[in-house]
């Protein structure tokens, strides 16, 4: 997997088992979901002090993931245009915004 800037880092949980879970676009376009279990369970269960595992959704499917993502948080609502801005205003998303009357 070749790695990007473009990361984000979806959760993060520190102790006996520490876990961090990353989603990111790699430098070929795909994307890609990346966890790490470190310490106690996988030295339990693998013997070892780490496990790794990811989901890659090649950059061929990405739009339509992107498309499902916001179906699913934003379809059904007659205010998901406005909810869908806020959004994007919230994360500093840059956009365009255009109408006609």
């Amino acid at each position: 997997m070749k790695e990007s800037n473009l990361k984000i880092r979806l959760y993060e949980e520190r102790g006996p088992t520490s876990t961090f879970i990353d989603i990111e676009v790699d430098t070929d376009g795909n994307l890609v979901m990346s966890g790490q279990d470190l310490g106690k369970a996988p030295s339990e269960y693998w013997g070892d002090s780490d496990y790794e595992y990811w989901i890659v959704v090649k950059k061929e499917q990405r739009d339509l993931l992107l498309l499902s993502l916001i179906q699913e948080m934003f379809g059904g609502s007659h205010d998901a245009f406005s909810r869908f801005r806020e959004f994007l205003i919230e994360r500093g998303i840059r956009y365009d915004f255009d109408s006609w009357a």
